[in-house]
C-alpha cells in the first residue's frame, strides 16, 4: 500500500474514533434507559385490581367490620372488594401468608405473626364465659365434666378458651362439642356454656345474651391472667352492657381482653395500606362500631410489628426514618448532615409550636384584662350619671384616664389590639372621657 492512499488515510484518520465512541455512548444511554423504565414499570407499586380481605364466620363482628369497611375500601382504591368468611385467625393468617388475601382481621396474641404486618389496631375483644342461667355454674372451675363450646378450629376464639381453661386447670379434651361455635347454645339445649372472644358489638353475641337465658361469669383471676399472658388485659364490664331485662350482666365483672387488628403480609403494596387506612378513619365508621380505636389511640398501639407505610401514616414523624432508610447508600457525612437537618427541624418546630402556646396563653391572659378594664369603665359610666360635684366628676376623669393607659401600656399583644373588643374598650373611653368633660365644663359654669 502506497503512502498517502485512501484506505491509509480512514484508519489513520482520528475523528472517527470518536465518532464510534459518541454511537457507542448513545446506544448504551437508550440501553440504561429502557432497562430504567422496565425496572420501574415491573416494580411499581400498584393497588390489586381484587382486594380479599378475610374475616370470620358471617354471624360474627370480624365478618360484620369488614362489611362496613368494604365500600369506603373500594371507595378509596377503585378495586374490587371481595369478603372471604373463615373460622377465623387462625385460617387468616395462612391465607395471608399464602397469597389467599390481601388484608385479614386477626386477634392480637392468638397466632403467630411471623411474615405478617399490622395496619391498625380495630376495636377490644373481651374474653367471656357464657353459661345458661339454670346450669347452676358460678365460677369457671365448675365447667368441669359440662358441655361448653369453646370454638371452632381455626378460631382465635379457641386458643384463648384454651389458655383460660388451662388457667383452671381444665383439659379441653373431655369437651365433646369443643369446635362448637358459642352461638349453638341457642340451637344445642345439651351444651351448658361457652367461652368466647368476641367485640361487645357482636350480633351473635348480642342475641344471645338479649334472649334472657345466659349470662356471665366473672373471671377473678382477671388480674393474674394479664401478668401471665402480655396480650390480656384486665377489664370490667359494666352492668347491663350486653341486656337489661334481664341485666347482663347482673352487675359489673371482671374480665380480660385483647385486640382485634387488621393485618397484611410484610411487603405489603404501601399504596394499599395507606388507602385503606384511609378508608378506616375518614368516614363514619365509628359511629357503627363504637369502640373502634382512633387514629391517635393506634399511633401508641405497639403489640404487633406495623407495616412500614402504617407508622408512616400513624405518626407523621416516622416519615423521616423511612427517608434515611433511603440514603443508607449515600455518604456517611450526607446521612449526619441529613440527621442534623431532621433534628433541627424537630427542634424548630417543637420550638414554634412552643411559641404558638405562649401567645394563646398571654392573649387569654390579656383578653381577660381586657375584660376587667372594660367592666371598671362601666362602672365609672354608671357612677357618674347623677353626679354634678366637679371634684368626684374630675375624679372620674382621672380614673378613666388611668383605665385607658394601663390598657395602652400593658395589653400590647398585636391579635388584641385589632381585637374587635379592644376597638370597643377605646371607643368607650374615648365617649366617657368626652362626657365627663362635656359635664365639668357645664357645672363649673353653672357655679360661675
Amino acid at each position: 500500500m502506497q503512502p498517502g492512499s485512501s484506505a491509509e488515510r480512514v484508519e489513520s484518520d482520528p475523528g472517527r474514533r470518536p465518532s464510534r465512541l459518541r454511537r457507542w455512548i448513545g446506544w448504551s444511554m437508550v440501553v440504561v434507559l429502557v432497562a430504567s423504565i422496565v425496572t420501574w414499570y415491573t416494580t411499581r407499586d400498584t393497588l390489586p385490581d381484587t382486594i380479599r380481605i378475610s374475616t370470620a364466620l358471617e354471624g360474627g363482628l370480624y365478618h360484620r367490620f369488614a362489611t362496613f369497611l368494604a365500600p369506603y375500601v373500594v371507595e378509596r382504591t377503585g378495586s374490587h372488594v371481595e369478603l372471604t368468611p373463615s373460622l377465623g385467625s387462625v385460617e387468616n393468617r395462612e391465607r395471608l401468608l399464602a397469597g389467599e388475601a390481601e388484608l385479614a382481621i386477626l386477634q392480637t396474641g392468638s397466632v403467630s405473626v411471623d411474615g405478617l404486618v399490622a395496619l391498625a389496631p380495630l376495636y377490644p375483644e373481651i374474653v367471656l364465659v357464657v353459661v345458661r342461667r339454670d346450669s347452676g355454674i358460678e365460677r369457671p372451675a365448675q365447667l368441669e365434666g359440662r358441655r361448653v363450646a369453646i370454638g371452632p378450629l381455626g378460631s382465635g376464639m379457641r386458643v384463648n378458651a384454651d389458655k383460660l381453661l388451662r388457667h383452671y386447670r381444665l383439659e379441653a379434651d373431655w369437651l365433646e362439642s369443643s369446635d362448637a361455635y358459642f352461638a349453638q347454645l341457642a340451637e344445642d339445649p345439651t351444651l351448658d356454656a361457652a367461652v368466647v372472644t368476641t367485640g361487645v358489638f357482636n350480633p351473635d353475641l348480642r342475641r344471645l345474651l338479649g334472649s334472657g337465658e345466659f349470662t356471665l361469669l366473672p373471671i377473678a383471676d382477671a388480674e393474674a391472667l394479664s401478668i401471665l399472658h402480655p396480650f390480656f388485659e384486665r377489664v370490667e364490664i359494666p352492668r347491663g352492657l350486653f341486656s337489661e331485662r334481664p341485666a347482663v350482666p347482673a352487675a359489673p365483672i371482671e374480665t380480660v381482653a385483647t385486640t382485634a387488628f387488621l393485618a397484611a403480609r410484610r411487603g405489603a403494596s404501601d399504596r394499599l395500606v395507606t388507602r385503606t387506612l384511609d378508608a378506616l378513619y375518614e368516614n363514619d365508621l365509628r359511629s357503627r362500631i363504637p369502640t373502634l380505636l382512633t387514629r391517635g389511640e393506634a399511633a401508641d398501639w405497639s403489640l404487633v410489628p406495623m407495616h412500614s407505610a402504617a407508622r408512616s401514616y400513624h405518626n407523621p414523624y416516622e416519615g423521616i426514618d423511612l427517608v434515611a432508610a433511603m440514603m443508607e447508600s449515600v455518604a456517611a457525612g450526607k446521612e449526619l448532615l441529613f440527621a442534623l437537618g431532621a433534628g433541627l427541624y424537630l427542634l424548630w418546630d417543637r420550638a414554634r409550636r412552643s411559641r404558638e402556646r405562649r401567645r394563646e396563653a398571654e392573649l387569654r391572659t390579656q383578653k381577660d384584662a381586657l375584660e376587667e378594664l372594660l367592666a371598671r369603665t362601666v362602672r365609672i359610666e354608671r357612677a357618674q350619671m347623677d353626679v354634678v360635684d366637679l371634684d368626684r366628676l374630675e375624679g372620674y376623669l382621672d380614673e378613666v384616664t388611668r383605665v385607658k393607659l394601663e390598657a395602652l401600656e400593658e395589653l400590647t399583644h398585636d391579635d388584641l389590639r385589632g381585637d374587635r373588643m379592644f376597638l370597643i374598650f377605646l371607643t368607650q373611653c374615648a365617649n366617657l372621657i368626652r362626657k365627663l368633660q362635656s359635664k365639668i365644663e357645664m357645672n363649673s359654669q353653672r357655679v360661675r
